[in-house]
């Protein structure tokens, strides 16, 4: 195996990725042939920590009757469209990009037959051999923003009467929206108790019956106490770590009243995230690194990631905590391509993880 090399210093960065749709990974097979001087060019990925945030964001719009609430329902609300922000849940995982300041060269025997590998769109590595299509758990990338979900309300007018249309000011359409209002609250309880003369034939009549009086009772309600739109949101922050902890590092902000917030707007307040190493490669002698990387000369390197508990705290409290596979507390190991010279009827295929290049399965195809 050949690595190419060239220094690159290693920075702990922040990043709300803005992208607007969801960026798929595919991967592309690559046939290892004479034309190809039987090597493939290939790199390993650098491990991104991402945080999921799901949001949820209502918004309050007054009726156009809002002021005389209190008078006629005894309700107090807001005259003023009102929204507000809360975080439902957040979840930790990682991603895979490609570490350019490493690409390195698969090198075949002559004698292997047909071998070929399979590469993202992104040229890292996914598989060795193998027909397996990429797994949808293993996306790399994806949206920083989305809508998952949206609750409209009904905003429906009543079928109120023509003189609230005739009405020369609010506070006679107030009045005249209230006594409708009050007016299909009675024609539901008389049908409810039963003390209408005409009642419905069957249950399902009385069913339709009472559905469309509520409806209307919500639509004449809504006119003096306003309606609600809620949607849920999506949002994924991006951490790049190193190889050292970090405590309470601010990662995002939040607000109640403007929803998820980057690091440098002060409105929200601060999300913390913690990173501490549970497993890491302890460095090596100048001797024995020399030796490996010796080692790794000639053969199919793939990463041993390390491991670490990272976690998200909002206002003292934790919201989001999980141990993680990172690429920069592990190290580099090697595969001998020997292992691929294949014999008649057989095939030995590597697959690896695109969000960390370690190996997940070796098996015979």
């Amino acid at each position: 195996m050949i690595r190419l090399e060239r220094s690159l210093c290693a920075l702990g960065l922040l990043t709300l990725v803005h992208i607007g749709l969801e960026a798929q990974t595919k991967v592309r097979r690559y046939d290892v042939t004479k034309e190809t001087d039987y090597g493939i060019v290939y790199r390993l990925p650098e491990t991104r920590i991402q945080a999921v945030f799901s949001v949820r964001e209502r918004v309050y719009t007054p009726g156009e009757l809002s002021g005389y609430a209190n008078k006629y329902l005894n309700r107090k609300v807001t005259p003023e469209v009102k929204t507000t922000y809360e975080i439902l849940s957040s979840t930790l995982r990682v991603v895979g990009v490609p570490d350019t300041s490493h690409e390195y060269l698969i090198a075949f025997d002559k004698k292997t037959t047909a071998p070929f590998v399979k590469l993202t769109d992104r040229g890292i590595l996914y598989s060795i051999n193998g027909s397996g299509d990429l797994c949808q758990g293993l996306i790399s990338e994806t949206h920083s923003e989305v809508t998952k979900s949206k609750i409209l309300p009904d905003r429906t007018q009543p079928a109120l009467p023509r003189e609230y249309v005739q009405a020369g000011s609010k506070a006679k359409q107030a009045a005249i929206a209230a006594s409708y209002l009050y007016e299909v609250r009675e024609n539901t309880m008389n049908i409810l108790s039963g003390s209408v003369d005409n009642m419905p034939k069957d249950g399902e009549s009385m069913r339709l019956v009472l559905e469309r009086l509520r409806s209307e009772e919500h639509r004449a309600q809504r006119l003096f106490l306003g309606d609600t739109t809620e949607r849920i949101i999506e949002y994924i922050f991006t951490y790049t770590p190193t190889s050292e902890d970090v405590t309470d590092i601010v990662f995002a902000r939040f607000s109640p009243l403007s929803g998820m917030k980057s690091v440098d707007d002060l409105s929200g307040t601060p999300i913390h995230l913690s990173l501490r190493a549970t497993e890491r490669t302890e460095e090596l002698p100048e001797k024995e690194q020399k030796k490996k990387e010796k080692q790794l000369e000639g053969s199919i390197v793939y990463n041993l990631p390390g491991q670490a508990l990272v976690t998200l705290s909002y206002e003292g409290r934790t919201i989001a905590s999980d141990k993680l596979p990172l690429t920069q507390l592990g190290s580099k190991q090697a595969l001998a391509p020997k292992m691929f010279n294949l014999t008649q009827g057989q095939a030995t295929a590597v697959y690896f993880d695109i969000r960390t290049g370690a190996i997940l399965d070796i098996r015979q195809e």
